[in-house]
């Protein structure tokens, strides 16, 4: 069987595809993905990925300023398609252009994709309508991962006609797509609410193989904490974190784990020493540098938009399997997940006042903490990726048989 994946971004930045294409290799299914070559700081990453996927069709679109005519030609398409739509609301090409320059990028290189398909599978909002035109030229099935609930997120230009496009295309189209899928319980519930369509939960986590507890290389005098994100910049809760950790700043060590913005550097981190910023890394390096810390920070602020509030991101999941204790805000999503792991974690209100008395509390506690790590390790195993790849796998199944 051979599968087709569609997203508008890359390998590097879509962990949730990564892991899709890993599972269907297993499977020993055929592969062809359409990605986009983003020409940033995620490409030395990404090469790694094309190492390690070799005998996986990856086909790249150019998207950079770098491929002057055709970031141009997408960039005047995107424009006119954002002035015509108002005249054309029920437009799906239209709204899925307007919403999304990729989407036409991705068109019309899928209108000249010349291979055997069995099943589509879109990443990305912007890969949806792409998803759904190629599955009728080839009359095959076509599916849709919905990693964030993509009307909720923050949206900073032609806001109101942006969240109708994205509501009008999810309406429209999850309709005719064989599944659908999401990231979270809560994201699943919202999509179902707006499209009146089943939606199965696959849940962020990973393979527990990509884990292992090591003895920590760091200093057990002080409180080992760590955060990772592909960004290190405002608005993931860092910044009332900081002001937090300065009243223990001779008792604790923060690693930032990502790629740091300059000027969140420059607002944040200048004269705060016992913060170590470490460069991106990969999937696997980043999982077994986890097992190095004591607790993961999952810092995400309900105020950032709704997706954040209901969203489970990855970094959630891999903390609970590497064995970490987890200091969690209290997004709806988030306290949801601790208060079905009571033991692995704090939940903190989103205030610096809360969050250095949580952290207090840690640093009082640490030597339990400690000692019940190899118990979080072990537990956490039936939440790995293996579990719920069977759902994934069940989904494919029955999508070949149509």
């Amino acid at each position: 069987m051979r599968i087709l994946f569609i997203t508008t971004s890359n390998l590097s930045s879509n962990p949730r595809l990564v892991k899709e294409i890993r599972l269907a290799l297993s499977k020993k299914y055929k592969i062809v993905v359409v990605l986009f070559d983003l020409k940033q700081w995620t490409t030395e990453l990404e090469k790694l990925y094309q190492k390690e996927f070799k005998d996986v069709e990856l086909i790249y679109l150019p998207v950079s300023r770098q491929n002057l005519i055709s970031w141009l030609q997408l960039s005047i398409v995107h424009i006119a398609a954002k002035k015509f739509y108002r005249y054309f609301p029920l437009s799906l090409k239209l709204a899925a252009v307007a919403s999304n320059k990729r989407s036409f990028s991705l068109v019309k290189k899928l209108k000249n994709l010349c291979c055997n398909i069995d099943l589509i599978v879109a990443h990305n909002l912007g890969a949806l309508y792409p998803a759904f035109q190629i599955s009728k030229k080839l009359k095959v099935p076509f599916a849709f991962d919905v990693e964030d609930y993509h009307p909720g997120e923050v949206i900073k230009v032609d806001t109101a006609n942006e969240v109708e496009r994205r509501r009008y295309l999810m309406q429209k189209l999850f309709l005719k797509a064989n599944y659908v899928t999401a990231a979270s319980p809560l994201i699943a519930e919202e999509v179902e609410k707006l499209c009146k369509v089943p939606v199965t939960t696959v849940n962020n986590s990973f393979y527990s193989s990509e884990f292992s507890l090591v003895s920590s290389t760091f200093s057990k005098k002080r409180v080992n904490l760590v955060w990772f994100s592909q960004n290190i910049n405002q608005g993931r809760g860092l910044e009332l974190l900081l002001p937090a950790l300065d009243h223990f700043s001779d008792k604790v060590n923060l690693t930032l784990i990502g790629h740091l913005n300059p000027e969140f550097a420059k607002a944040y981190l200048t004269g705060r020493n016992y913060v170590v910023i470490k460069a991106p890394l990969s999937q696997m390096d980043l999982h077994q540098e986890l097992s190095n810390y004591d607790i993961g920070l999952a810092l995400e602020l309900e105020a950032a938009d709704f997706n954040r509030n209901i969203a489970l991101t990855n970094k959630i999941f891999a903390y609970k399997q590497a064995g970490l204790y987890i200091l969690a805000t209290d997004t709806k999503a988030q306290l949801a997940f601790m208060e079905r792991y009571k033991d692995d974690g704090a939940v903190t209100e989103q205030t610096v006042g809360a969050l250095k008395r949580t952290v207090g509390f840690i640093i009082e506690n640490i030597e339990s903490i400690r000692a019940s790590k190899l118990n979080r390790f072990e537990q956490a195993k039936e939440i790995a990726f293996e579990t719920e790849a069977q759902k994934l796998v069940a989904l494919w199944e029955r999508a070949f048989q149509k």
